[in-house]
This record gives structure tokens, C-alpha cells and sequence, in this order.
């Protein structure tokens, strides 16, 4: 593990250009969604935001490359108005230092995710491993707001396994700053806690109020009603998408029917995540899973779904890992090794390689599953790893039209540029593959755990006083 920690570190230190904080990709839309807001202007129209992202996106990255060479292109923010209410504040300090600001918390919210799930029995060097690429690497290098909505979710998951149910109620409705993740758990607290109701809707309604108050109910009711279904159907064919959408249109459906698909998966498998949460939380005795288990559902399938949001299965699965034993928690610590790899970044980036499997060393360590099953994981994850580098990724270059209409939306022209980037290289699809397989293997461990008498399992330590151990299946 030293020697490959070491080969790690100097692989990824030869990343040059493409550390994770000289690229934070996405920082610029929302710095300049931010400016916008601040400015009484719309965050969502290609105006103000394309000038000002011309503006910032001048390093000598992907993105600032892209910039450069394509005056027409401007990236959307499709976030909800209160999320852009911190970088109205980061707008007023100059780009760089912005940046850096949002860099370094992004980082601290990932090791506090870390801490509050090691308060909830499960090891850090576990929570780490799981963490240190799906999250740490993947959402600094893309300077997403994801990290944020995962932190509230991890706290309001031991909010409630400590009983502190008002608590946990603000913090499940903060997990709404990445709404498609956050709402399914947001219904379960409702459902399951009931005194953390008022807590809940009065997060709720006061976020509702931070939008109004910073971009007025007309462009809060645009953000719902035009911007995320626009959003939704300008990614339909994108290939860094993960959603059953985007699966649907690979496979041949036509754009509604792949977007009419992806639209009733999100709400059956949310629909499956209440059914399964509290089930699942009582036979484990891991109250943290009301939360969890919805979150780990919105992940799965759905309409619109990007590596970075993969992250909220992490939480679910950590606590499988560390509560259940024997073949259920082999299979649990193999899909979090899946889970744990951002397989289309290291596909791309080679200098990736050796991390990725030192972190799924880290996870079959830690979790001390049986040695054969072990080494069959990390051989055949190395296997496939080596053979997707052996056919480097490759996307076309998009074409745009000179000009876009001001008061469009920005996904007017997003949808043209995610269109040029579209492929039919199959291992675009097939790259995703371990991802999704991850996914379900999760969701039948959960559905195991709820619906039959689950496996032996050990309480965390403080949960476990006075406890019996459910019998071994």
C-alpha cells in the first residue's frame, strides 16, 4: 500500500494543467451566475453570462482552450436561484481569489463528510478511500456545488441516528442545493420523522424566500418551469451523462421516449427509496439510512445524472459496508471500489491509473472481506481500467453558430454544443457499464436488507448498547 500510495502520488503529480485546482471547470458558471444575480441580471440567459465566462475562462486548460476557440460557447448553471446566493458574494472578490476560496471548501466539506460518517461507526480511513476520487478529485476538478448538498445529507444522517431530529430536518431540506438528489430525501424525513416536519418546511420555505429575495419570483418560477426541463433535454445524447436517458437514446429510443423514460425511473426508484427506507433502517438499526437510502435511489437511472452527483450512493453503501457481514459485504465494499473510481476521468487521464486502484485497496482493506473475493475485485478492476486506457477517449469538436439571442436561454446554445459532442463510440456507453452494475448491486443489497431477515451485522458503537445481533441469515 506505501509503495503504491507513492506511485500514486507521483503519477498524479505529472497531471500538470490538469490538477484538480488549476481546472474547478464548472466555478466560472456559477461565479458568473453569481455576478449576474448580483447585478439584478438573469443568471440563465446567454446574457450577461457568456461575456462574463469569456472573461474569467482564460487558463490554460480544457476549458480556457474551449473558450478561446469557440467565441459562441457559454456553459449553463442550472442551479436553484438560493444556491447562487454565496457566489453573489464570491463575484465581488476578484476571480482567482474566488476561486480559491470555493476550492478550499470544497475540501473541508468532503474531510467533514468524512468525520460525520466516522461518527457513525464507519472507519475513516474507509470513508476516505471511498471519497478521495468520486468526491474529493471529481467535484474540485469540476468546482461543483455537489460537495455542499452531500455534506448536509451525511449531517442530517447523524442528526438522526443521534435523535436529533429538528436538526436533522434543516439539514435533509439543505440537501436541496443539488435538488434531484436531495428531494427524495427530503420526502422521507417528511414521511418517517415526524418531529423533524416543522424544522423541514421551514428551511424549506425560508430557502424559497432567499430565492425570491435575490432574483424575484419570476425568475425563480423560470428556473422550475422552463430552465431544468431545457436543461434536461439539451443533454440528452451528452456523453458524460449516466442517466437512463441517455442510456434510452444510445440504445436507439427516440429523444421524448428516452426523456419520458428517464423522467418515470427518478420517480419509481424515489418511490423505491421510500418504500425501502424505513424497512431497511429498522432491521440494520441504522437510523441514518431514512436519509441515505432515497438519496442512493435518486442516483440510480433517472433524467439527468453526471458522475459528480454519483456521490450520494456513497453514504448508503459506507454503512452496508461497515454493518453487514459475509457475502453481503463483499458485495457492498466491490460496487463501493466501482463507485469509488470517476471511470470516465481516469479513462481519460492515465496518470489516474494507479490511484484508482490504490483506493480500492484501501476499501477491501478496510473492509476485510474474504482475501479470494478481494483479489478477484482489484485484478478485475484493474483489468478493465487497463484495457479502457489502452483506447483513449475521443469526442468530436462541436460546431456552434455565430451568435446566440441574448435573452435566450444559455441552453439554446448548450444543447447545440452538447449535440456536436455527441458519439456512437460504444465504449462511451461501456465506460459507464461498472458504474450502473455498482448502482444495482446497492439497491438489491438494500432491497435485501428491507424486505427479508437481513445478515449478521454489528451495530456502530454507540448504536449497539443494549442491542441484540440479528441472527445470521
Amino acid at each position: 500500500m506505501a509503495l503504491l500510495a507513492v506511485a500514486s502520488l507521483r503519477d498524479v503529480s505529472r497531471l500538470g494543467e490538469a490538477l484538480p485546482w488549476r481546472t474547478m471547470d464548472d466555478f466560472p458558471d456559477f461565479y458568473c451566475a453569481g455576478s449576474a444575480l448580483d447585478r439584478g441580471a438573469d443568471p440563465y440567459r446567454y446574457e450577461p453570462l457568456h461575456t462574463c465566462e469569456h472573461r474569467v475562462n482564460a487558463a490554460e486548460s480544457f476549458r480556457g482552450r474551449l473558450f478561446a476557440s469557440k467565441p459562441a460557447v457559454a456553459v449553463p448553471a442550472p442551479q436553484p436561484p438560493f444556491d447562487f446566493a454565496a457566489f453573489m458574494l464570491l463575484a465581488r472578490f476578484p476571480f482567482a481569489g474566488a476561486r480559491s476560496i470555493d476550492a478550499v471548501a470544497i475540501l473541508l466539506a468532503v474531510a467533514l463528510c468524512v468525520a460525520a460518517l466516522a461518527a457513525l461507526g464507519v472507519a475513516w480511513e474507509l470513508g476516505a478511500a471511498a471519497f478521495l476520487l468520486s468526491t474529493a478529485y471529481a467535484e474540485l476538478n469540476t468546482g461543483q456545488i455537489v460537495p455542499f448538498a452531500l455534506l448536509a445529507l451525511v449531517l442530517a444522517g447523524l442528526a438522526l441516528a443521534r435523535r436529533r431530529d429538528a436538526l436533522g430536518g434543516v439539514l435533509a431540506a439543505l440537501t436541496v442545493i443539488e435538488p434531484t438528489a436531495g428531494l427524495p430525501a427530503i420526502a422521507a424525513v417528511l414521511l418517517f420523522v415526524p418531529r423533524a416536519r416543522p424544522a423541514t418546511v421551514a428551511t424549506l420555505l425560508a430557502l424559497a424566500a432567499v430565492s425570491i429575495a435575490i432574483a424575484g419570483p419570476q425568475i425563480s418560477l423560470e428556473y422550475v418551469m422552463q430552465v431544468l426541463p431545457a436543461h434536461a433535454a439539451s443533454e440528452i445524447h451528452f456523453p458524460y451523462q449516466y442517466s437512463l436517458t441517455y442510456a434510452a437514446a444510445h440504445l436507439g429510443m427516440t429523444p421524448l421516449a428516452a426523456q419520458v423514460v428517464g423522467s418515470i425511473s427518478y420517480l419509481a426508484l424515489a418511490l423505491l427509496g421510500l418504500v425501502l427506507a424505513r424497512p431497511a433502517s429498522a432491521a440494520l438499526q441504522r437510523r441514518e439510512l431514512l436519509a441515505f437510502l432515497p438519496a442512493l435511489c435518486a442516483v440510480t437511472g433517472g433524467a439527468f445524472l453526471h458522475q459528480e452527483e454519483l456521490c450520494f450512493a456513497l453514504p448508503a453503501l459506507l454503512v452496508f459496508a461497515t454493518t453487514l457481514r459475509g457475502r453481503y459485504q463483499a458485495a457492498t465494499a466491490i460496487a463501493l471500489c466501482v463507485l469509488a473510481i470517476p471511470w470516465v476521468a481516469v479513462w481519460g487521464a492515465k496518470q489516474l491509473f494507479l490511484a484508482s486502484l490504490f483506493v480500492c485497496a484501501a476499501i477491501l482493506l478496510a473492509t476485510r472481506i474474504d482475501w479470494r473475493a478481494g483479489i478477484v475485485a482489484f485484478c478485475a478492476i484493474a483489468a478493465l481500467l487497463y484495457a479502457l486506457e489502452l483506447h483513449p477517449p475521443h469526442l468530436p469538436v462541436p460546431s456552434l453558430a455565430a451568435a446566440y439571442a441574448p435573452s435566450a436561454l444559455v441552453q439554446t446554445e448548450w444543447r447545440d454544443y452538447a449535440e456536436g459532442r455527441s458519439t456512437e463510440d460504444p465504449l462511451w456507453f461501456a465506460v459507464k457499464l461498472p458504474t450502473w452494475a455498482a448502482l444495482l448491486a446497492a439497491l438489491t443489497i438494500a432491497a435485501r436488507c428491507a424486505f427479508r431477515s437481513p445478515p449478521a451485522f454489528e451495530s456502530s458503537h454507540e448504536s449497539s448498547r443494549g442491542r441484540p445481533h440479528l441472527p445470521t441469515a
